[in-house]
């Protein structure tokens, strides 16, 4: 005689499959390897490949560890999160054209990328693309990005509201443009401490639109087209204890309604000093250093001391 699965039981072992079967929680460290496997559970014995196989299995807020020297490949990330290579050579090679990291988190979220060599390879398009979130850039040395808009960015951040942006220690040499900011409403506050940046052929730092907001302070950069540069809207950069050497143009404040504030700021051998369109204003704390520019124009502002 056939006997019938008591119902009870019958449930306990759908359940008991399903258990067995369900996805891993995402965790709050995960961890990547040069040897690891995006089909492992990124843990820190069965490590990950790279950080996009990473991301998925680390939860909101959580961090990417790196457990040893690795190129771990371009990533996209839409929520809060660290990506921490302290402590190792952790490398993003794109060899072609592309983003190394596009950060397009939530209003709210905070990104932190540290200790990352990212490298365009000679044609990469942008080194981080920053659309929304909170973002600090530490410890990052970022290279080689010659295609795409300005010929290639280091750090281009392109928005559609407001966010901020915190960049220190943080080195960008060989990038057709170090720092490119803009936004399309409200305001981008962006920050650069002990950053240094060289051979950037178009632009070390520059504001594209109104509302951009930003001040480079403790900072170097050399063998620039036009060193720091407000090229478009009622946007303000502050530069201050800064050294601006060799470049075709320290400071132009191109764009009407724009500002550059300078406090001892030393513009060494440049081709032009200063200069700024009609409408524009660079203003100076009386405390900067000038000497070897082949032309200049004495700042038409000044910043209030007290």
């Amino acid at each position: 005689m056939t006997r019938s699965l008591n119902p009870r039981l019958a449930f306990g072992c759908i359940v008991a499959i399903a258990l067995s079967v369900a996805p891993a929680h995402a965790q709050t460290r995960t961890w990547v390897s040069g040897v690891g496997d995006d089909a492992n559970p990124c843990s820190r014995t069965a490590p990950c490949k790279t950080f996009a196989g990473a991301i998925s299995k680390t939860a909101a807020g959580g961090e990417i560890s790196v457990l040893d020297p690795g190129g771990y490949g371009p990533v996209t990330i839409n929520k809060a999160l660290t990506i921490n290579g302290e402590g190792t050579l952790t490398s993003i090679v794109m060899g072609g054209s592309g983003t190394a990291i596009n950060v397009a988190a939530g209003a709210s979220d905070q990104v932190i990328l540290r200790n990352l060599s990212i490298n365009g390879a000679g044609g990469g398009n942008d080194g981080i693309f920053i659309s929304s979130g909170n973002v600090t850039i530490d410890k990052c040395f970022i290279y080689g990005f010659t295609s795409g808009f300005f010929g290639g960015l280091g750090i281009n951040i392109t928005a559609s509201g407001s966010l901020n942006v915190d960049i220190r220690d943080t080195a960008l040499s060989n990038n057709s443009c170090g720092v490119a900011a803009q936004t399309t409403s409200g305001t981008v506050t962006v920050s650069l401490d002990n950053v240094h940046i060289t051979a950037a052929p178009v632009f070390g730092v520059v504001t594209l639109s109104s509302g951009v907001l930003m001040s480079v302070r403790n900072s170097y950069i050399k063998n620039a087209g036009t060193a720091v540069n407000t090229n478009s809207g009622t946007s303000t950069i502050t530069l201050d204890h800064s050294e601006l050497t060799n470049n075709s143009t320290a400071v132009n404040a191109s764009a009407v309604g724009s500002t550059i504030r300078m406090t001892d700021v030393s513009m060494y051998d440049n081709s032009t000093g200063v200069a700024f369109a009609a409408g524009a204003t660079v203003a100076s704390a009386n405390n900067n250093h000038s000497q070897g520019n082949t032309t200049s124009t004495a700042p038409n502002g000044t910043v209030s001391t007290f």
